[in-house]
């Protein structure tokens, strides 16, 4: 039987950045516009992951399957996966999965993790962090704020630690999952090279963009705190912003053999 890789959630932003990486795949979507100004040549197949009886015929035929979806959808794809054997299963979750500070998507990676490993398919989870790059990133949102406004808020300073990833270095993993032995088992942490402040992130998107910044620094106790108050998802999200996130990336490059840019917004 050939080799039939199917991306689900491709017209995305990762599923776009994935697709050329792929030869042969088939393109899963639920907007048919935007299946329709993939690239011509590319198989496509419409389904929504709410619809069993699409999803179920979007992933006949199958051998891989790539999911650039949020993990809260893996429940969804196992029920359609076809009866064959699948040769590997890569999910695309967040590194949320380590956060103190756990959320509706935090929740669904660490289920998604237990469901992998109570599967009997190859298979493996990569826990991306802030992934920036080909538009509608975090990175473009603050660049937005700066644009206009010219000031940032920085909660705790900006102290913080991140690890932002380039899009495309995500898509470069999603491809060496599909084929590196060593790729299955435990999740991957994909992240960029070193860890940065949150403050030099902010001000290395304003230089590379050369925009004016002033930032305006913020206690990181009433951030801290709202983590811990019934604040619905906001409380979490504030949290997070004072959470160092700082990960090691070791498994990224010997399990993957992918070396990730510096950060380059």
């Amino acid at each position: 039987m050939s080799r039939r890789i199917i991306v689900l959630a491709a017209t995305g932003r990762l599923g776009r950045a994935t697709l050329p990486l792929l030869e042969g795949c088939i393109a899963v979507g639920r907007d048919t516009a935007k299946l329709a100004a993939l690239p011509a040549g590319i198989e496509t197949r419409q389904a929504d992951f709410g619809d069993h009886q699409a999803l179920t015929a979007a992933l006949e035929g199958a051998t891989s399957v790539v999911s650039c979806a949020n993990a809260v959808h893996l429940p969804a794809i196992l029920r359609a996966l076809p009866p064959q054997r699948i040769e590997r299963l890569v999910v695309m979750g967040s590194t949320r999965y380590f956060s103190r500070y756990p959320d509706a998507t935090a929740t669904a990676v660490r289920r998604a993790q237990q469901l992998l490993q109570d599967q009997p398919i190859p298979a493996v989870l990569l826990l991306a962090t802030l992934i920036y790059g080909a538009g509608g990133s975090v990175v473009d949102s603050i660049a937005r704020i700066i644009e206009r406004w010219r000031i940032v808020p920085l909660a705790g300073s900006g102290r913080a630690a991140v690890q932002p990833i380039h899009i495309h270095d995500v898509a470069s993993c999603i491809a060496a999952s599909l084929v590196r032995p060593e790729a299955l088992g435990a999740p991957i942490v994909i992240a960029g090279p070193t860890p940065m402040p949150y403050r030099v992130m902010v001000e290395t998107i304003a230089a590379r963009r050369h925009l004016r910044l002033r930032t305006l620094g913020l206690p990181a106790w009433p951030f801290r705190l709202a983590g811990q108050l019934p604040l619905g998802p906001i409380g979490p999200s504030l949290a997070r912003l004072v959470e160092d996130r700082p990960f090691d990336i070791t498994a990224m490059r010997e399990r993957l053999g992918i070396e990730p840019r510096a950060f380059a917004p």
